[in-house]
């Protein structure tokens, strides 16, 4: 039997059921090859079939770990097959595969908000986009026309309003053009593990996103850093396993300096991350309080818990806002634009009146 890999990598929706219904097969005493077997069973035909079925062909072949199984896949990000390779190493291979699958499943509703709140506003913005184009191409002329053939300060007046009306028309389609090309790509590139990717690089180096991006790394590390820890892991080796899954450029470099700090000066985990002002003063206090009384394991799994749900919050709020802002934006853009088109007959009224 040919050892084959999956074509492709599942979406989140995917990894969230391979990991919840593994957890659930294992949970059951279910061996990890003859689970991924009954998984590829009723889904024939789906590259979550292929995903399963190169899973349980690895595993019968060649034996090993399911983190290595699931890595030689090919059908899972990185952060999978270092989560459940650090899961098995601790001895909490389900625990590792249920926090994978919470985790890809609020991924998925995120994703499915963000497609569901950029999509509406995109096919508007193209419309718009298009009755700007229309008005300055076929409207606009046939006023400038009329002007023409018309004499004395009227003729002045109605050139300074069309004037004006080319500009702001212009602009706005301008803008409008811009938006939706950039909602659009969005949409676009949201469809394919590889463009959230993208689109999560992008989200950490922009003022307005980069908060939301880093916090999201801070939990995905606390998350790993817990079951390092669970695993009896040393801190300085479990900071420095769990800082190499941090993807996110300045987290990164906080973590790397609470492993310098922690072999340098020989202070504990939870002082570095206190020091380096990884965590807020509050749950930062809450981590050395943990540390001091022997419940570390404990405090970070609860951080973790904790600002995940925050973290989801505060994306909830920024999704909510897009759609309005956007609709504020078409609304002014709008009215802005017929009103500069019927500022030169307002001046040829009022001139005849």
């Amino acid at each position: 039997m040919a050892d084959k890999k999956a074509n492709k990598q599942l979406d989140d929706q995917a990894i969230s059921l391979f990991c919840e219904n593994m957890a659930m097969l294992l949970g059951a005493g279910i061996g990890a090859e003859e689970a991924a077997g009954l998984l590829a069973e009723d889904t024939a035909g789906s590259l979550f079939h292929d995903a399963a079925r190169a899973v349980q062909r690895r595993l019968l072949l060649q034996g090993g770990t399911l983190a290595e199984a699931v890595e030689h896949s090919g059908a899972f990000p990185p952060y999978v097959c270092k989560m459940l390779a650090a899961g098995e190493r601790s001895g909490r291979t389900t625990q590792a595969l249920n926090s994978l699958g919470g985790y890809y499943a609020a991924q998925d509703r995120l994703h499915a908000r963000l497609k569901s709140a950029v999509l509406y506003p995109a096919v508007l913005l193209l419309l718009m986009a298009a009755i700007l184009a229309v008005l300055l191409a076929r409207v606009m002329p046939v006023f400038t026309g009329v002007y023409a053939s018309l004499s004395g300060d009227l003729t002045a007046s109605s050139y300074r309003y069309i004037t004006v009306g080319y500009a702001v028309g212009g602009v706005a389609l301008g803008v409008t053009a811009v938006l939706a090309a950039a909602l659009a790509a969005v949409v676009l590139l949201a469809r394919t593990p590889a463009g959230r990717a993208r689109l999560a690089a992008l989200a950490a180096r922009l003022p307005f996103t980069a908060p939301l991006a880093e916090q999201n790394a801070l939990c995905r590390f606390l998350q790993v850093l817990q079951i390092y820890i669970a695993s009896g892991l040393d801190e300085d080796s479990a900071a420095a396993a769990a800082g190499e899954m941090v993807d996110h450029p300045a987290l990164r470099a906080r973590v790397d300096a609470c492993c310098r700090q922690m072999k340098e000066q020989g202070d504990g985990l939870a002082k570095a991350l206190y020091d380096q002002k990884l965590l807020e003063p509050l749950y930062g206090r809450m981590l050395v309080a943990g540390a001091r009384s022997g419940s570390l394991e404990l405090v970070l799994a609860r951080l973790s818990d904790m600002l995940w749900a925050d973290t989801q919050d505060r994306i909830d709020a920024a999704v909510d806002g897009i759609e309005p802002a956007l609709a504020a934006f078409l609304t002014v853009a709008i009215g802005v634009t017929l009103v500069t088109a019927m500022l030169p007959l307002v001046g040829i009224l009022g001139a005849i009146g």
